[in-house]
């Protein structure tokens, strides 16, 4: 059994060819690495995912915070490059592939009803299977593959405080936006639930 196996959400951090303008601070992250998302982010860590969200949605960046952020609210969708992370005490790290978005988190939760591995990207191609009370995260497909595993009960909890990381991001995140100047914080946080399908109440919600 790994050792002490754990489930975090994570966003990938964005790559600048030049220096990012953004009307907010970004923490200083190494290009596609991965952000973890929790209650106890930085100011800077957040604004580096919403600078992330924004780049990726292709939404401007021009102008204040307000303008930027009410961009963001206006746009008819949002995904980011992320999802579920898979990591172990031994450094043993599963992180979501290229292609695989945040948006698809809930996934992994209807996995754990029909057993149909949650899509996690390409190139590696990471997968999940349950295998005799356990879940089973596997790197890749083929011989070179390694995996992480969890008994099952373990796996539910870590899912369950998944959702609790993301209901507390949100609400950092409404308080971040407070600060840097966004006359709507409570809007930013509801768009950023629906989009992302976070809370119980999310409109679109799978499960």
């Amino acid at each position: 059994m790994n050792t002490n196996p754990h489930l975090q959400a994570v966003v990938e951090a964005p790559y600048y060819e030049n220096k990012p303008l953004y009307p907010w601070a970004i923490a200083d992250y190494k290009p596609f690495t991965f952000i973890r998302l929790h209650g106890k982010m930085t100011d800077q860590e957040i604004g580096l995912v919403f600078a992330q969200l924004v780049d990726y949605n292709n939404i401007s960046s021009e102008g204040d915070a307000n303008n930027v952020l009410q961009r963001v609210i206006q746009a008819p969708s949002l995904v980011l490059p992320g999802g579920i992370q898979a990591k172990n005490t031994t450094d043993k790290v599963i992180s979501p592939s290229c292609c695989c978005g945040l948006e698809g988190w809930r996934e992994w939760l209807i996995f754990m009803k029909k057993g149909t591995s949650p899509w996690l990207g390409h190139d590696p191609n990471p997968w999940v299977e349950k295998v005799k009370g356990l879940v089973r995260v596997w790197s890749d497909e083929g011989n070179e593959a390694f995996s992480i595993d969890f008994e099952q009960s373990k796996f539910e909890v870590e899912l369950n405080k998944v959702q609790q990381d993301l209901n507390a991001f949100l609400a950092r995140s409404e308080e971040w936006s407070l600060k840097v100047g966004f006359s709507s914080p409570s809007k930013l946080c509801a768009k950023f639930d629906e989009c992302f399908n976070i809370s119980r109440w999310a409109r679109y919600r799978k499960v």
